[in-house]
């Protein structure tokens, strides 16, 4: 075999190389999308009537989530989650204005034991220092809702019943589609 085609074969399997993790990466990217949409339509929870229920927030003041007459977004997060809302809420905010109530609720069941209450309630002070956020230590009120990891957003309707529901990042594509799936109930 000359250079000229040990050259060209070696660029081949370059080429190939690269063409194959294209394709991984895009499949990978496509299935995580199509997880996250599909759960929007898929949710369990998605008819349930809920309950109002009461928690303590960051600011040790003790809050209750109330749904019958209003329009209500209900975000529950992890750690990462927390951060997560804040996005969720301006861009839904600039969607439907004031017209909902918006709640926040920081999901810490899995917290280690090690790790003092104080520290995670500081964490969140420092993330949301003006919103309430309420501190579901125990998990109830994730359980409530369906809530497994990141960020869950729920639309609940005047008659406390859940209408929508989306996990995850604040995407373009999980915006759009949430929004489109609210907004019949919000007119």
């Amino acid at each position: 075999m000359n250079t000229n085609q040990t050259t060209l074969l070696r660029f081949s399997l370059t080429l190939s190389f690269a063409a194959v993790l294209l394709l991984l990466t895009m499949m990978l990217f496509t299935t995580h999308e199509s997880k996250a949409l599909s759960a929007l339509r898929s949710d369990k929870i998605l008819g349930k009537r809920v309950s109002d229920f009461a928690l303590e927030d960051q600011f040790e003041r003790q809050q209750t989530a109330k749904f019958l007459g209003k329009q209500t977004i209900l975000m529950i997060g992890d750690r990462q989650g927390v951060v997560t809302m804040r996005l969720w809420e301006e861009q839904l905010r600039k969607e439907f204005g004031d017209n909902l109530q918006f709640l926040r609720v920081a999901y810490f069941k899995g917290m280690p034991f090690f790790v003092p209450r104080g520290l995670a309630r500081n964490e969140v002070k420092e993330k949301h220092p003006k919103s309430s956020v309420m501190l579901d230590w125990d998990g109830n009120a994730g359980e409530q809702f369906g809530y497994e990891e990141g960020c869950k957003i729920s639309y609940i309707d005047p008659n406390s019943i859940i209408r929508a529901s989306v996990v995850g990042d604040c995407t373009s594509e999980r915006l759009k589609i949430f929004t489109g799936s609210i907004a019949p109930y919000t007119r």
